[in-house]
């Protein structure tokens, strides 16, 4: 079973494919693409939201065996700024998709994924591994979430 973890990020949303039907569970794009970089002209909210929901039809085309969706979703506190609106926006476009196409989606917090932001690196090396370019927090926190998917059916 494949589960797709989506961490967002104003700059460059990060995703990661677990399979779950390993043990341990493995990372599929370990070597592969897992940044989703917005094009030089799409800088308007409205046009990144729709380009990356075509990335999400790119993604769930190239895996359709997808089995559900997991998001790690922003940590909000009383200084929330422009950014972690455009994140909120990312995550509702991953949740559209996968609402119009019956695709199974939570949304969880270090909390309920059983980590925290300064261990999330460790953990996700530890229970899946890490990919072999752009290693870093937001990427462990898209691995975190498909590993939880894949461990908590």
């Amino acid at each position: 079973m494949k589960i797709l973890g989506f961490r967002s990020d104003p700059n460059t949303p990060r995703y990661a494919i677990v399979d779950g039907a390993t043990t341990p569970p493995t990372l599929i794009n370990a070597d592969a693409e897992s940044r989703l970089r917005f094009p030089a002209d799409c800088n308007s909210e409205a046009a990144q939201v729709t380009w990356l929901y075509r990335e999400f039809e790119r993604i769930f085309n190239i895996h359709p065996d997808i089995a559900r969706v997991v998001i790690k979703k922003g940590e909000f506190t009383q200084g929330d700024n422009n950014a972690k609106r455009i994140a909120s926006y990312q995550e509702a476009a991953l949740l559209l998709y996968c609402g119009l196409h019956n695709k199974p989606v939570v949304a969880k917090i270090y909390a309920s994924l059983g980590t925290r932001s300064a261990q999330v690196k460790d953990h996700a090396i530890a229970r899946v591994g890490q990919t072999t370019r752009y290693w870093d927090g937001k990427m462990a926190d898209a691995i975190i979430a498909a590993w939880w998917g894949a461990t908590n059916p």
